[in-house]
């Protein structure tokens, strides 16, 4: 019988073949997505798997989930600000399901995990040096699920997805500062090209047509780059 691969390796190749592939909303959830059914499958007991991280807007989202019980569960952590997940998301720790220990540190959410099934849970965080990015948790329907080995896995699993999402936010950064930049240079060529305009019109120097500018905008309550971009249009349109 063929021997399966580490999981852990398994992760590495993954992510290795996405190095070079350019990064989509599609490929990031496919690759999380295949992180949380290896942890759900490797994992022993478990019912089903997640990952938690946080969306455009600072919303915590569930952004990989194997089931529809995992989304519930987190859902009902982000609803009440406290389990699991959070706290491992928070401290930047490993949690474990401990029985009785559960209940008076979360008791709302553990009361509603236990309505929907849930009796065991194992939470990791994903770090990028200092920063806490999200976690990845498993959840069994079995008491006490979990064990030191179980811990130790998902702990791998949590270092490899932290490297990706760290790369993946990286970049998302990168891109924003980008989109800035470009606003920042449009904006700064529309306010030299509204100056020469003023200039021209009205036979002044070039800081008493910047200072007409702000002025304006000091009026309008328009920001100077809007108040130019008008002026430019105006003459587009003439």
């Amino acid at each position: 019988m063929t021997q399966r691969p580490d999981p852990a390796e398994e992760l590495v190749g993954m992510f290795a073949r996405m190095s070079g592939m350019l990064l989509t909303e599609t490929t990031v959830a496919t690759a999380l997505s295949t992180v949380t059914a290896l942890a759900a499958e490797t994992i022993a007991g478990s019912a089903g798997s997640g990952i938690s991280l946080l969306d455009r807007d600072g919303r915590r989202i569930t952004s990989a989930a194997t089931d529809a019980l995992v989304e519930q569960l987190d859902d009902a952590q982000y609803e009440l600000d406290e389990g699991p997940c959070l706290t491992a998301w928070r401290e930047g720790i490993v949690v474990r399901s401990d029985g009785s220990g559960d209940a008076r540190r979360w008791p709302t959410w553990i009361a509603r995990a236990h309505e929907l099934g849930m009796r065991s849970f194992l939470s990791a965080p994903l770090t990028n040096g200092d920063d806490h990015l999200g976690a990845i948790k498993v959840y069994s329907t079995t008491v006490e699920a979990y064990d030191d080995h179980a811990e130790e896995l998902l702990r791998r699993f949590a270092a490899r997805a932290s490297i990706f999402v760290g790369n993946v936010k990286t970049l998302q950064a990168s891109e924003r500062l980008s989109d800035q930049l470009k606003e920042t240079l449009r904006s700064r060529d529309q306010i030299a090209m509204a100056r020469g305009i003023l200039m021209a019109r009205n036979g002044i120097g070039a800081a008493e047509a910047f200072r007409e500018l702000t002025a304006e905008s000091h009026r309008s309550r328009r920001l100077v780059g809007d108040v130019a971009a008008r002026i430019v249009a105006s003459v587009a349109d003439a």
